[in-house]
């Protein structure tokens, strides 16, 4: 009973002894840099307070052991924030804290700015990036105590690099940062140590890289039907099990045209219509989209909503977006106004003679935004028109007109296209099967024999 008291009045002079070496002031939840990087020299390297371990994964001077809740003492962390610049602190419990935002110029004072996508120097106090392009880390920390440098695109290899939203699983650190007091590894696979002591860093968050939207293309309203639109994202770190799609004509997710509801899985995109999707969409018409995730652990993100000035990609229509809605046009995309041209034509003769002329007759339709589902003929100035050739050989007598002439010059397998404009500039585009080109067989002429 006596050591219990004991070990009562000495937890707050613990603790206080703690709070003085532990002088980090982040907090660590909203760090998205966790795990733990090795070092064989001072051991493991805590990226965030999240991940310590005082029962036995660090080194103790106490003469008592004791378990605190992570954070408690220790407020660290490193982030990686949009324009993946890093900041916060690691620490380690010989070298102490490792900044990776000192206000101090690095050894190369500042030059590995030029891998940088972004500005990383010292204007806004940076010394460390992420290259999203190459997946390599670049620049410096720095041990606090001691001012001595880490270098982190340095030549031990394989070098220090995480892996970008394209990748399968997101976020994960590997390779080596060098020092005056050894090399850094970031992850056990490095060198297949995982058995002895499985450590890693990466970004733990659930966070969304890029939506994009229509993604539907002049070639898939051709051959799909222009009222259809494929909602896409990336994911830029963590594990998504779940996936929610919110689409509307306002800007709002009261009340939406289409909810999906929580959907579980990996998916990366959402076709309407299709299997997930009940929803068409109307033509001309001006929609917002919203997505939330799930982690591994069934939390939900907040609402990402589709928006061009941060992550957000208008892939398609994007003239049309901007003159359908001009209030919010960074915040929608917008569908198509009709349906897109239906080129068709015939060719006579339907047996092609090198060197003699065939007629090609264009009976193409179109639509309109009055009439979106309903096809026209093509006359007057409702269609242009653009025929080609495979070969370059070919002579094409009126290459912009509804009914043309065509000379093949060589007797090898050709094809026709021609490709169908309105009024909207909607263009498709029809190719014959392969041609063959024969020889004019001779005429015959009996003669009789003298």
């Amino acid at each position: 009973m006596r050591w219990r008291k004991l070990l009562l009045l000495s937890l707050p002079m613990a603790a206080l002894l703690l709070s003085a070496f532990f002088n980090g002031a982040r907090a660590s939840i909203n760090d998205n840099v966790r795990g733990r990087a090795f070092n064989p020299l001072y051991g493991l390297i805590s990226f965030n307070c999240l991940d310590d371990d005082f029962a036995g994964r660090f080194p103790f001077t106490f003469t008592f052991r004791f378990n605190v809740p992570a954070c408690s003492l220790s407020q660290h962390g490193v982030h990686l924030d949009a324009d993946d610049n890093f900041s916060g602190e690691a620490w380690n419990p010989v070298l102490g804290f490792i900044d990776f935002a000192p206000a101090v110029a690095p050894p190369d004072n500042y030059a590995f700015n030029v891998n940088c996508l972004n500005q990383c120097n010292a204007a806004n106090q940076c010394t460390a990036c992420y290259n999203e392009n190459d997946q390599r880390v670049y620049g410096w920390g720095r041990v606090v105590v001691d001012g001595r440098w880490i270098e982190l695109n340095s030549t031990i290899v394989p070098q220090t690099t995480m892996t970008n939203y394209l990748a399968p699983q997101p976020g994960i650190f590997s390779g080596y940062a060098s020092s005056t007091f050894g090399s850094i590894s970031f992850n056990c696979s490095n060198d297949s140590s995982c058995a002895t002591e499985d450590y890693k860093v990466w970004l733990w968050k659930l966070e969304l890289k890029e939506m994009s939207g229509p993604n539907w293309s002049f070639s898939e309203a051709c051959t799909g039907g222009a009222r259809k639109a494929v909602f896409k994202w990336l994911r830029r770190s963590g594990t998504q099990t779940a996936y929610r799609v919110v689409i509307n004509t306002t800007n709002s997710t009261s009340s939406p045209v289409f909810d999906s509801g929580k959907l579980g899985g990996s998916a990366t995109q959402l076709v309407c219509p299709g299997p997930m999707c009940a929803f068409t969409p109307t033509y001309n018409t001006s929609y917002y989209w919203w997505l939330q995730l799930w982690n591994e652990n069934d939390e939900p993100t907040e609402y990402f909503q589709f928006d061009t000035n941060t992550f957000g990609v208008l892939t398609d229509n994007i003239a049309g977006n901007a003159t359908a809605n001009p209030v919010n046009p960074n915040l929608t995309f917008t569908t198509y106004r009709h349906e897109f041209p239906t080129p068709y034509f015939t060719w006579s003769p339907f047996e092609i003679l090198v060197g003699t002329s065939t007629e090609f007759v264009s009976s193409s339709s179109y639509y309109t935004t009055a009439s979106p589902s309903t096809s026209f003929p093509c006359v007057g100035l409702a269609c242009q028109y653009q025929w080609t050739a495979s070969d370059a050989a070919a002579q094409i007598l009126a290459s912009t007109s509804a009914t043309t002439s065509i000379i093949f010059a060589n007797i090898r397998p050709q094809t026709v296209t021609l490709s169908v404009t309105d009024t909207d500039l909607y263009t498709c585009s029809m190719t014959t099967p392969v041609l063959t080109i024969n020889f004019q067989l001779p005429i015959w002429k009996e003669v009789k024999a003298e």
